[in-house]
């Protein structure tokens, strides 16, 4: 599955349209051609699991967004819209999911399968947060070292373009920072995390800055505000995690090519 670079970038900040999007992506697994004839809210309920009221919502805001029409005959044919566009390097694939079957869950594995989607987006976009800060990096640090005049340019030109600074820090993606981006709780990011890790499609690294000081016990009361933790004469400080694609998944075609317009 891909969908259009765009609609991940509008997908910040508006869990509404990740929703919709993750409705519309499973509804062209099930039917044929995208299109779903004679159709009703209680057919789609159907076909997705997701409740009548939901459905409305979804419907609606694809039909804002120009992603579903209505055709034929008293337009009883729902056709959902082409998520890609015609130019390949403008899309974002979608990782797979592992899609529950009906008998291997007690619950609606329909509407899980809608969920486990929506997921699945909020997860692109933490790995998007991640790309940018990457981006960030590399072109701060071809500022500095420049293979040549004309990297240097490029670089410069990038680091004006979109405020970098002269240096750059790791500190990390905090979950708070996670829901704030995602629109979410700061509970709701933690379990989006988790669920990316399980499926394998980011990894999680701990960020933590070590550094000895043979003084420790002399200068301990004078840098409280500076380290999370001492241990054995090493001072630590714990920033925020740091993600990367799960090497071999299909979001590391996502990755590894960061163009922002």
């Amino acid at each position: 599955m891909e969908i259009r670079r765009k609609i991940l970038n509008d997908m910040y900040c508006n869990p509404e349209l990740r929703k919709a999007i993750a409705f519309s992506l499973f509804i062209k697994t099930r039917v044929k051609s995208s299109a779903v004839q004679r159709w009703s809210i209680n057919k789609l309920h159907e076909i997705t699991g997701v409740s009548a009221c939901a459905v409305r919502k979804r419907i609606d805001t694809l039909k804002a967004l120009g992603l579903v029409e209505f055709t034929g005959k008293n337009n009883r044919c729902l056709v959902f819209k082409s998520l890609k566009s015609h130019t390949s390097h403008r899309n974002v694939l979608v990782p797979n999911i592992e899609f529950i079957s009906r008998n291997d869950s007690k619950k609606n594995a329909y509407a899980q399968n809608v969920k486990f989607i929506e997921d699945t987006l909020s997860a692109m976009l933490i790995i998007d947060v991640q790309n940018r800060k990457n981006y960030a990096k590399q072109i701060i640090q071809q500022s500095k070292h420049p293979k040549g005049l004309k990297e240097l340019k490029a670089a410069k030109k990038a680091c004006n373009r979109f405020g970098y600074g002269n240096k750059f820090r790791e500190n990390g993606i905090s979950y708070k920072y996670i829901a704030k981006k995602l629109s979410v709780s700061v509970q709701k990011a933690f379990d989006l995390v988790k669920f990316a890790v399980k499926n394998e499609i980011l990894c999680k690294y701990r960020n933590i800055e070590k550094r000895f000081l043979s003084s420790i016990d002399y200068v301990k009361d004078m840098i409280l505000n500076n380290y999370t933790y001492i241990k054995g004469g090493v001072v630590c400080r714990v920033y925020a995690n740091t993600y990367e694609v799960k090497e071999g998944s299909p979001s590391a075609r996502f990755a590894s090519v960061v163009v922002y317009n």
